[in-house]
């Protein structure tokens, strides 16, 4: 994160090279504009002067610790605004655009890496920008629009990279097992590569719904992982369980056996080490998971969260002012209650150093990490032909006394639905990295505002995970807008890119779809 900062910081000034780059660009984008016919200029012409733009960060970082909520008190359509885009890009310009940007990445890939680490941080602060036409069409390919729940819900989502390939990947999709009308939406942010984030999306969502039709109906779950945890959950006579949050809590913890044991055991079964990449790769990766499920039925939202990924609630008050409320914990050095839970289950030992467990990893819960799941006998046995194989993470962690140090069990939250809440937003942990809550919710907000007509607002982008996305990636170490900034970072190349921005991955489910829009 200190990288990260740095970087930020010297990238808040344009260099006299680049302004002229952009002033040439925007010559030629008049002039192209000007050789359209009539029926493109209609399409695709230039917003009007009165037309504002609704990308903008608000300063300020707060951090919450477990579920919080607070008042941000401040009236969206009073932040300043800033130009909107010139024109609609066509979907032949999209194509040119990004071919452009793939030709320029692996240019500055090759120069980049005969470099040495320092040589290349200092090089990629003076890679030339993209164009506004090139940002643009990196942000909307991946843009996904729907309506769900027969229209009761709005689905906005996208993803932009920073690892190639991205390990984040977002699920969704209608619960059906008891009937009602429940609506999912997830994100799976990986880490040590992307296969066991890539299992989970396969594979979570089918089981959540098999859990949930186990618990409801009382028949039995889709393996045999899913019905130990369910039964096991049954016999805590100190919790008192809705069936939407046991299936989640039951699902997580299933997922995560299935994972981590199951596939152990299978290899151990077939003793193939042609298959020890399919079956253990997933255990050696790991990724964080959030969940949250929109019951419309019972007007209620249930999140299941494992690791540092994190939901939003947009609430619109009465007096149009609006109020942000965290709808999971991160699971981080920063949580005291991990801190605490780590100290119980481990008593006399250190196990959080520099900020991380066993001095290595970031979140304190989270699925696969076998190395800090599996008794030292198993990794002693595995972990060198898993690391020959390419697994560089197939390492044993220090003073490693006590496993399992790392937990794939949720935390449960359930918020009451009203008439005044609006939106929520699941991302992954790329998109706080950039920007604060407050300024989040501010963001999607003007985009939510603006769907008014007599608002006298648009934004650039008609996508909410799109418009966020922008607005995060053009927002400085101060909480400010600087829409150089975007176009700098996407261009520097994986896995260069990483140093200075992680993936980012935006679900955004708008609320009250079928009442008035704002």
């Amino acid at each position: 994160m200190a990288d990260l900062i740095r970087q930020r910081r010297a990238f808040n000034s344009s260099s006299s090279e680049q302004r002229s780059q952009r002033q040439s660009e925007q010559q030629q984008t008049e002039q192209q504009q000007q050789q359209q016919s009539p029926s493109e200029q209609q399409s695709g012409g230039k917003a009007t002067g009165t037309k504002r733009s609704l990308t903008i960060a608000i300063g300020g970082v707060l951090t919450l610790l477990g579920v919080a909520s607070y008042t941000f008190m401040r009236s969206p359509a009073s932040v300043d605004q800033v130009s909107a885009i010139t024109a609609t890009p066509t979907p032949a310009q999209i194509t040119t655009a990004l071919e452009s940007v793939a030709t320029k990445r692996s240019d500055a890939q090759k120069k980049l890496q005969t470099m040495s680490r320092t040589e290349r941080k200092a090089e990629a602060k003076k890679l030339n920008e993209l164009s506004e036409l090139e940002v643009t069409a990196l942000l909307r390919k991946n843009e996904k629009t729907w309506g769900a729940v027969d229209g009761a819900l709005q689905v906005d989502t996208n993803q932009v990279s920073s690892n190639d390939p991205i390990e984040d990947y977002l699920i969704s999709g209608d619960l059906k097992a008891d009937g009602g009308s429940k609506y999912m939406v997830g994100v799976f942010d990986g880490h040590a590569g992307f296969v066991c984030a890539e299992q989970l999306s396969k594979r979570m969502g089918p089981m959540i719904d098999s859990a949930l039709g186990s618990i409801s109906g009382g028949n039995k779950g889709s393996s045999a992982a899913l019905n130990k945890a369910v039964v096991k959950l049954t016999r805590n006579p100190e919790h008192k369980w809705d069936p939407l949050s046991m299936a989640l809590t039951a699902s997580f913890i299933a997922m995560d056996n299935e994972l981590v044991h199951d596939s152990l055991a299978e290899f151990k079964r077939l003793k193939d080490t042609d298959k020890m990449d399919e079956l253990l790769g997933p255990a050696v990766a790991g990724s964080c998971g959030l969940v949250a499920v929109v019951d419309k039925d019972a007007d209620e939202v249930v999140v299941a969260n494992t690791g540092d990924s994190r939901a939003l609630l947009g609430v619109r008050l009465d007096n149009g002012k609006w109020k942000a409320v965290r709808l999971s914990e991160d699971h981080t050095a920063d949580n005291k209650m991990e801190l605490e839970r780590l100290a119980r289950d481990h008593p006399g030992e250190v196990v959080m150093r520099k900020g991380r467990v066993l001095g290595a990893l970031m979140p304190t819960r989270a699925f696969g990490d076998c190395r800090y799941k599996w008794p030292m006998d198993v990794q002693q046995a595995l972990f060198p032909t898993l690391l020959a194989r390419g697994h560089k993470y197939a390492t044993s962690p220090p003073d490693y006394n006590t496993p399992p140090y790392v937990t794939a069990h949720p935390v449960i939250v359930r918020h009451k639905l009203s008439k005044n809440d609006r939106f929520i937003v699941v991302a992954s942990d790329g998109l706080y990295d950039q920007m604060s809550d407050a300024n989040i919710v501010d963001t999607v907000a003007q985009w939510y505002e603006a769907r008014d007509p007599e608002s006298g607002l648009i934004t650039q982008d008609k996508n909410a995970a799109t418009h966020l996305i922008r607005a995060a990636l053009s927002t400085d170490r101060m909480g400010q807008r600087n829409d150089n900034l975007i176009r700098q970072l996407l261009a520097i190349p994986p896995p260069v890119s990483r140093r200075f921005r992680d993936d980012i991955s935006v679900s955004i489910v708008t609320l009250n779809e079928k009442q008035e829009k704002v």
